[in-house]
């Protein structure tokens, strides 16, 4: 093989594994970001910020930020969340449920209940 071969060889690896380093996600990983019943919480937002559901479904939030925030509304509360953490509420009665952030009180979402 060539010194130059040989060389690409060796780049290639190293990037390879670099590559695979990271931080690890902390979330249950049965839970999945794609799921329509998941609220991002993201650039001090909840993506989405209105979401529909039936009753007796649950919404999981995972917060994405670097800062900790909550889900808060009159009959629930996530605690702060870290990044990568995530909070799952289980929605029985049908209604609207209004929520914000308690750190970020701007930061508002609503969960209606079908």
């Amino acid at each position: 093989m060539s010194k130059q071969l040989i060389i690409s060889f060796l780049i290639l690896l190293l990037l390879i594994s670099v590559s695979g380093c990271g931080t690890a996600k902390t979330e249950d990983p049965s839970v999945s970001e794609t799921d329509k019943n998941t609220v991002i919480i993201e650039n001090y937002k909840f993506q989405p910020d209105e979401i529909t559901i039936k009753s007796g479904e649950t919404i999981t939030w995972i917060n994405k930020d670097s800062v900790k925030h909550t889900a808060t509304g009159d009959s629930f509360d996530s605690g702060l969340l870290s990044k990568g953490s995530s909070y799952q509420q289980k929605f029985d009665n049908a209604g609207t449920y209004d929520y914000i952030c308690t750190p970020h009180p701007y930061m508002k979402g609503k969960i209606i209940v079908e």
